[in-house]
């Protein structure tokens, strides 16, 4: 007489169940921090198009002495033409840079993140200008130019766009 041994293979119904509720709730909990990741990613494009504002804004301020008031002071094009995937435009306003978001993306769509140009007043003036980001404190010792209209949510920014 002969026994023959049979192996199972392949996997219940319950195992499967089992690995497809892993599954489920391993992607709840990263969706909605990758979510924020790439909201955030998205916001750094501000950065990279300001950067060339901040520039123009440093020079105008050796130059002058004084921050300009306008994009048309730095004879820079019209806000709306400085803009970029994300940000429809950007504006200078007494020294600070308004960046308006688009609506590329739903949840920024029409927030701004304001960039305030920080002097420390001595005369003769010092060219030295540091940026104040969104809610961002100001150093101790500087004056602040400008007002923030930042409106973007604080989960979206870097540390340093946000108060201690």
């Amino acid at each position: 007489m002969q026994l023959s041994h049979q192996c199972q293979t392949g996997f219940t119904l319950m195992e499967l169940l089992m690995v497809i509720s892993l599954i489920g709730i391993l992607a709840a909990v990263a969706i909605p921090s990758y979510s924020i990741y790439l909201k955030r990613a998205k916001v750094s494009e501000a950065f990279f198009l300001a950067s060339s504002l901040t520039h123009n804004i440093t020079e105008y301020y050796s130059m002058y002495g004084k921050l300009p008031v306008n994009l048309q002071a730095l004879a820079l094009p019209p806000a709306a033409k400085l803009s970029g995937q994300y940000v429809s435009q950007m504006e200078i306003v007494d020294g600070a840079i308004h960046i308006q978001f688009g609506k590329a993306d739903e949840k920024l769509a029409n927030q701004i993140l304001t960039l305030r140009p920080a002097l420390v007043i001595a005369d003769p003036p010092v060219p030295a200008i540091h940026w104040v980001c969104g809610y961002a404190e100001v150093i101790e010792g500087m004056t602040v130019f400008g007002e923030n209209q930042t409106t973007l949510a604080a989960m979206y920014l870097p540390k340093i766009c946000l108060a201690n």
